[in-house]
């Protein structure tokens, strides 16, 4: 039996639908923030069944996800945001900061794999294939073990 493959059909960023002034500051983050961010990504997904419904539209379906996303990133922003740091001289730091700015948003990617959504959720350990459905899976913390 041949090992299932995540394969990826498209890959996008999707901003914030309106952005307020104060959703455009940075987010200075403070020392807990930073002992967490050496701490393994939390990492979230949805499975969908492909519907039984002849007029369904895959690309009308993502359009709605995107733009629901998009609705909701205006309300929780710093999600679409990157990390970024500044060196500082006097003294010397160096601050790390969500950077709302020259961010391309949060990413959005549509994949499948040739298994149903049982085969995911059955098992009482979960399947390594799921490590592969997620951008972070190979992050600065599992590079290192």
């Amino acid at each position: 039996m041949e090992t299932p493959t995540v394969k990826i059909i498209s890959d996008c960023f999707v901003k914030p639908k309106f952005l307020s002034e104060e959703a455009k500051k940075p987010i200075y983050l403070s020392p807990w923030d930073l002992v967490m961010v050496n701490v393994n990504y939390i990492q979230k997904g949805l499975l969908f069944h492909r519907p039984e419904n002849q007029d369904f539209s895959i690309t009308t379906f993502l359009e709605e996800l995107k733009d629901s996303l998009s609705a909701t990133l205006t309300h929780f922003h710093p999600l679409a945001a990157r990390l970024a740091t500044v060196k500082q001289e006097n003294p010397p730091s160096i601050v790390v900061f969500l950077n709302p700015e020259n961010s391309p948003g949060a990413r959005f990617i549509h994949s499948a794999v040739n298994l149903t959504v049982a085969e995911i959720l059955t098992p009482v350990d979960v399947p390594v294939i799921v490590q592969s459905f997620f951008d972070h899976h190979k992050s600065y913390r599992s590079r290192r073990t």
